[in-house]
């Protein structure tokens, strides 16, 4: 799990406080360490369709069984809610973990 190191310097590039409220994938970020100005790396958008794609799968099939059942629409609702929440944590958190970064060299991206 290397997703969090620095391509420069080889330290961790930022917390998990700092990526949960500044990282997005469309923008750079410094290193914490070394000043770096880095990018998401490209992988970063197949990640986030597949873990979209498995969150639907994942509500999709907890509504059906729940509606299945006729379990109250205001249960099952607070239920996708939840459900749904903690998977946008849990993304958020293994692509802070997995997803490296490139280095940004006067708009372009080194590999």
């Amino acid at each position: 799990m290397r997703g969090n190191i620095c391509p420069s310097c080889g330290n961790t590039v930022m917390s998990y406080r700092r990526f949960f409220r500044e990282a997005e994938p469309y923008k750079t970020s410094q290193c914490d360490h070394c000043g770096s100005t880095l990018r998401r790396s490209p992988k970063v958008y197949p990640y986030l369709a597949l873990m979209i794609l498995i969150l639907i799968a994942i509500v999709l099939f907890v509504f059906g069984t729940l509606a299945e059942a006729e379990v109250s629409l205001w249960i099952i609702f607070p239920v996708v809610i939840v459900i749904s929440a903690t998977w946008v944590l849990l993304t958020n958190y293994l692509g802070w973990r997995l997803i490296g970064w490139v280095l940004v060299a006067e708009g372009k991206t080194l590999s």
